[in-house]
């Protein structure tokens, strides 16, 4: 099935057999496309989902994670290639879901976790074409629903309380441990990427992905 379609099913689905009062689904807005480079595929970004606040811009977006036009977000994941030995033309990004919500449902995961199974079944099939390809996901509550909700981007990147930055011991999600049933890498999302360990620690996480998937 066409993913546009097959996206289209899911939310049709979704809303007609659940009342989601807290959030509901946005069928006045289109799926959103993934982004995809135009050279081979080196990486694969997920992303939570493309609700914005502001519902009049809405129209705007066209593509995951807004990647066709410049922005911060695209500037902190051609960082991220950058540190990786790659460039955006080998990227391809798509979300978990990839249609709206009536508003940003970072306060309303009961209705992500809800809405999962589905969406998961079609992001597996989605990627299964990109065999060897490392897998990055953006923010912590993409994290957490393919793993577990308590599960944090800090603990991966080797997070130590005591001194507040990282003893280098970096880690990835397994395959065998996670929803998507493939290893993939978690980053915090573009804000989060400002906060004093992030920020020092972003260029050695990425050092250590090189060597384990670039080289």
């Amino acid at each position: 099935m066409e993913l546009k379609q097959a996206v289209e099913t899911i939310r049709i689905n979704l809303k007609s057999h659940n009342d989601f009062k807290s959030n509901p689904i946005d069928l006045t807005h289109p799926f959103i496309f993934p982004f995809q480079g135009r050279e081979i595929i080196k990486l694969i970004i997920i992303g939570q989902d493309p609700t914005i606040k502001n519902v009049t811009s809405r129209k705007n977006i066209t593509r995951t994670l807004n990647l066709d036009k410049n922005n911060s977000l695209r500037r902190y994941i051609e960082d991220i290639c950058s540190g990786l030995g790659i460039t955006l033309d080998n990227v391809y990004a798509t979300n978990l879901f990839k249609y709206f919500y009536t508003i940003p449902p970072a306060k309303t995961m009961e209705v992500l976790k809800m809405h999962l199974q589905p969406n998961l079944e079609l992001l597996k099939q989605e990627i299964a074409e990109y065999n060897n390809v490392a897998i990055i996901t953006l923010g912590e509550p993409v994290l957490q629903l393919l793993t577990d909700e308590k599960s944090k981007v800090r603990v991966f990147w080797d997070y130590n309380a005591e001194t507040g930055s990282s003893n280098g011991n970096f880690t990835f999600s397994m395959a065998k441990e996670n929803k998507l049933k493939k290893d993939f890498s978690p980053f915090p999302h573009q804000p989060s990427i400002r906060k004093v360990f992030y920020k020092n620690t972003l260029a050695e996480y990425l050092k250590d992905m090189k060597i384990k998937y670039f080289v």
